[in-house]
C-alpha cells in the first residue's frame, strides 16, 4: 500500500470508503472500547453487530461472550484506539480470542491506523476524520 499519508484526500477517502466497504461485507462482529465508538461506527453506516468492551465485564468475558453468541471459529473485527491503551488492548483481544478457538481480525485496525493516525487517534473521530477529507478536496 505504501505510505498512506502521502496520498491526496480524494485517495486517502477511496481508500477509507473500500476499506470500510470490507468491514461491512465481513459481516462480523466487531469490538470496541466504548459508547461513543459505537455511535461513530454507526455513522458510518454499519449496521452489524457492535460488542463494547468497556462494560464492566473483563476482556477475557467480553471475548467469552463471542464464543457464546457466535460459536467457536467465529471471526471477529478488533477496533481500538490507536494509543497506549487501544494497542494494548488489541494485542490481549487477539490474545484470548485465540486461546478461545476465535479468528480476531486485527488487519482493519492496521489498515485504519495507517491510513488515519497522522489526524486522528481514536475510532469515535473517524467520522471527523472522513468530514475532514471531504472538505479537504
Amino acid at each position: 500500500m505504501g505510505k498512506l499519508g502521502r496520498h491526496s484526500n480524494a485517495e486517502r477517502l477511496e481508500k477509507f470508503h473500500k476499506l470500510w466497504e470490507s468491514v461491512n461485507e465481513l459481516g462480523v462482529p466487531i469490538i470496541v472500547e466504548g459508547k461513543r465508538d459505537i455511535s461513530a461506527i454507526r455513522q458510518l453506516g454499519y449496521n452489524g453487530h457492535l460488542i463494547q468492551l468497556n462494560d464492566g465485564k473483563s476482556v477475557l468475558n467480553t471475548v467469552e461472550g463471542i464464543v457464546s453468541s457466535f460459536g467457536i471459529s467465529s471471526e471477529f473485527v478488533i477496533l481500538m484506539d490507536w494509543d497506549r491503551t487501544g494497542i494494548k488492548l488489541a494485542k490481549t483481544l487477539e490474545k484470548y480470542g485465540i486461546s478461545c478457538d476465535l479468528n480476531p481480525n486485527l488487519q482493519i485496525w492496521r489498515d485504519l491506523k495507517l491510513l488515519c493516525s497522522k489526524d486522528i487517534s481514536c475510532v469515535e473521530e473517524l467520522p471527523t476524520f472522513v468530514n475532514m477529507l471531504k472538505q479537504g478536496i
